[in-house]
């Protein structure tokens, strides 16, 4: 029996919106597919709409929850730190 010989497995955090069952676009409400973007030195997996050709990846996400506490009035500066 062969074994393969210094892999490891990652976890890869998952967000929320990961979890859901449907991906719709927050912008024009279409379909969301997942694809693999290559970068440099890595890749990563985004959702991509097939209508409007919106972009949402974790840090999107990261950046629309800070922007959403700061209209609430919460400080950001703390929320970074």
């Amino acid at each position: 029996m062969a074994r393969k010989i210094g892999t490891t497995s990652r976890r890869i955090p998952k967000s929320k919106f990961d979890a859901q069952e449907t991906h719709k676009c927050p912008r024009c409400n279409a379909f969301l597919v997942h694809e693999r973007f290559y970068g440099m030195c890595a890749h990563i997996w985004v959702w991509r709409c097939i209508k409007c050709g919106e972009i949402i990846d974790d840090v999107v996400l990261y950046n629309r929850r800070l922007l959403k506490k700061a209209a609430k009035g919460i400080d950001i500066m703390t929320l970074i730190r």
